[in-house]
Parts: C-alpha cells; sequence; structure tokens
C-alpha cells in the first residue's frame, strides 16, 4: 500500500471519528421514545431507499451475465442486495417495536440533508448516489463506466461513516430503548466496517499519482463533510453548525 493510500484512509478514518462525536453528543443526553423514533425513521429510509436500485440493477444486468458484467461483480451485487435489506429489517424491525405500529416506506422521511448529501455524491458518480439513496435509474451501461472507477472507490471508503453511527449503538447500556437500540445495531456493525476494506482495496489499485490522490482527497472530504451534517440533522442537531465547522479543519486534514 502506498503513502497516498495510507494518507486517504487516514481522512477517511478522521472524519470516522467526526461522526462518531455527533452521534455521541445525542446520546450524552437522556432522550424519549419520540427523539428515538424521529432519529430511527430517518435511518429505515435511508435502508429503504437502497434496496430498490439495486433490484432493478440485477434486472438489467440479469440477460448479460459473462458478457457485460462477470459472474463474480453479479454476485458481489447479489451480496449487497442481502445485505441491504438484513439491515432494513433490522431497522425497521426495531422501531415497529419501539414506536407500536406497523409502518409504510411512505411514512419515512427523506431528510434535506440527505438528498444534499446524494447531490453531493452524483457530482462524484451518479451511479454510487442512485444504488446509495435510491434516486437514480440505474442501467447496465452506466454501472459498467470505468472513466469514475477512483471516485467510486473513494465514495465506498467513506459508506457507512465507517460504522461510526453502529459502533456507538451497539455499545449503549442503558434505558430499555437503548438496550433494544443495541442489540439491532451490533448485527449492522460489522456489515458497515467491511465498506471500509472494499474501499480501501479498490484505492490500492486506482491511486498512482498526486493527481489521484487529490482527487480522492477532494471526494472524501466533500462526502464526508456532507455526512457530518446529514447525521447531524438525522440525530435533532445535537451539535452547532460552529462545532461542524471545528470538527471540519480538526479532521479534514492529512499530513501529505
Amino acid at each position: 500500500m502506498n503513502t497516498y493510500v495510507r494518507s486517504l484512509l487516514q481522512l477517511a478514518e478522521n472524519y470516522r471519528r467526526a461522526e462518531v462525536e455527533v452521534v455521541k453528543a445525542y446520546f450524552r443526553k437522556p432522550r424519549d421514545k419520540k427523539s428515538h423514533i424521529r432519529w430511527l425513521e430517518a435511518q429505515a429510509f435511508k435502508e429503504y431507499s437502497a434496496i430498490r436500485p439495486l433490484l432493478q440493477l440485477l434486472t438489467n444486468l440479469h440477460g448479460e451475465l459473462d458478457r457485460a458484467i462477470n459472474r463474480h461483480e453479479y454476485e458481489g451485487l447479489t451480496e449487497k442486495l442481502e445485505e441491504e435489506t438484513k439491515h432494513m429489517r433490522l431497522i425497521v424491525d426495531l422501531l415497529e417495536e419501539i414506536a407500536g405500529k406497523r409502518l409504510t416506506p411512505k411514512l419515512l422521511p427523506w431528510l434535506p440533508e440527505d438528498r444534499k448529501l446524494a447531490k453531493v455524491r452524483a457530482r462524484y458518480s451518479r451511479t454510487y448516489a442512485g444504488l446509495l439513496h435510491g434516486s437514480e435509474n440505474l442501467n447496465g451501461k452506466e454501472i459498467r463506466r470505468k472513466d469514475e472507477a477512483l471516485e467510486r472507490a473513494a465514495i465506498t471508503l467513506t459508506e457507512g461513516g465507517g460504522g461510526a453511527l453502529y459502533e456507538v449503538c451497539n455499545r449503549l447500556t442503558k434505558g430499555r430503548i437503548e438496550r433494544k437500540i443495541a442489540a439491532a445495531f451490533r448485527e449492522i456493525h460489522s456489515d458497515e466496517v467491511e465498506h471500509k476494506s472494499v474501499g480501501a482495496r479498490g484505492l490500492v489499485g486506482l491511486v498512482r499519482s498526486r493527481k489521484d490522490y487529490e482527487r480522492a482527497a477532494e471526494v472524501i472530504r466533500e462526502v464526508s463533510a456532507q455526512r457530518l451534517r446529514m447525521r447531524n440533522e438525522q440525530f435533532g442537531f445535537p451539535l452547532s453548525e460552529e462545532k461542524l465547522r471545528a470538527l471540519d479543519q480538526r479532521y479534514g486534514e492529512v499530513a501529505d
């Protein structure tokens, strides 16, 4: 692994720590059931929204197996679909248990800062923005593009914030609801951490020059900074914008 890739991994790790600070700020104070339902609904939307584009993509690519897409890549997409469906089921089961009522996807909110995150990702890869947010109609031609491989690997490195949300939630011990949250999020945590290793493997073969490094760092910073604002809104703004900017300054730099 070259110095550039190690530096990019450190940048992503820095922003994981920043996202941990946002989530910890929320749980630092006692929260009622209504507050927990609010952020869980936003998370449930994120899990639901990742399923449809994967189904669409798998359907579009099925007739092109071992031609336009090889069987290993196709299997990877099916595994991602299984993973996202599992996450959705865990979150929605938890949410329904806490809320005491049945939920449908139409009742789940797509929050403004998460919409902005989709737009930031789409500037670098419309395909990956669509896969993560369900905000694009994907086709086989788009997923096979090779000209944005670097950007896709950088986005993958930021996916899930390195598991920051799940890292905090799976350690909760105080309160009946918090312990239920911990049990559900513990199952998701290991899946989300895997995104980091996938992104790292992708960058190893793609970052060969200073120009490549600077482009990947730009993607990681832009996406991760917006992730902080998305997560902060999801949890009811436990940190001020001034504190978020301080986190950007503290964590957004790495040694060249």
